[in-house]
């Protein structure tokens, strides 16, 4: 009862600080709608005011932040958002990681500051080594951005983070093929499919993808052989055999199905069984 009534008188003080100090900056000069954020002190002060009861208050001021910024009559509502977001709410509470997200879904979308949001999911992810959520939001935020290198790199942090499903390794795994690694991709898809740990729908979705992408890397490497071919010769070769002959590769690689690839010497073109074409020139 006690601590609930220090708690209380603490809360009580502090709005009533607030207001004062508002109230005398009001009359000393004009101010805007979102300049008393300013006066808002940072987390480590706030936490040395709340008298061991950080968390509590980190709670009200992130539910007040929320009722601020939903309102849309304020002008420039959000022009404080990286300091009660990251100076003050995640500073009571390193692991307030609502807070973390919260901030950088408004920084990304409202203020359209993609940097200043995957900075506040990194600093997260930096004090929660545990959580898998915040490398793997900013994943996406980098991808929404078409920041595919970011993107991919923190699809990996989020997957090696414990708990982490292998949905994460496979948007990874997806992302690379995007990049056009088919090889990488290819290597990924495979450990997916390999792995005890892989849930069902993980491990039919990764036995697809290797299928295809195997094609691709196959198909691609025969009609690259096939093209250095041509210039080495000044003619396509007579049938894929020829490449094995004069040693421009050491055997021909099967489809997934351990059929040969399809090879048309009038055009040099290769293709699969399942249909997939790279065109000759």
């Amino acid at each position: 009862m006690a601590r609930r009534l220090l708690v209380g008188l603490l809360v009580v003080g502090l709005a009533s600080l607030a207001v004062t100090t508002r109230a005398t900056l009001d009359r000393m000069t004009p101010v805007s709608s979102t300049d008393e954020l300013l006066y808002l002190p940072d987390g480590q002060h706030l936490k040395f005011m709340s008298l061991g009861h950080e968390t509590f208050l980190a709670d009200m001021i992130y539910l007040w932040a929320i009722q601020y910024y939903s309102n849309y009559e304020r002008e420039q509502r959000h022009r404080w958002v990286e300091h009660v977001f990251g100076n003050v709410i995640t500073e009571l509470d390193p692991r307030y990681i609502d807070a973390y997200w919260m901030g950088a879904l408004i920084l990304t979308i409202e203020v359209g500051d993609v940097d200043a949001g995957v900075g506040l999911l990194d600093k997260g992810a930096s004090r929660n080594p545990d959580n898998w959520i915040l490398p793997y939001l900013a994943a996406w935020e980098c991808y929404h951005a078409k920041r595919y290198d970011e993107a991919a790199a923190y699809f990996q942090r989020a997957s090696t983070r414990p708990g982490a499903p292998t949905a994460v390794r496979r948007m990874r795994a997806g992302l690379t093929a995007k990049s056009g690694d088919q090889r990488d991709a290819l290597a990924m898809w495979r450990s997916i499919q390999e792995d005890p740990a892989s849930d069902a729908l993980s491990v039919k979705i990764a036995r697809r993808k290797v299928r295809e992408l195997q094609t691709r890397v196959d198909v691609q490497l025969l009609q690259d052989t096939v093209g250095r071919f041509r210039i080495d010769n000044g003619r396509w070769p007579l049938t894929l055999e020829e490449l094995v002959r004069r040693s421009y590769l050491g055997h021909l690689p099967l489809d997934p199905d351990e059929n040969a690839y399809l090879y048309d010497t009038r055009t040099g073109r290769v293709s699969s069984p399942t249909g997939l074409v790279l065109g000759g020139s």
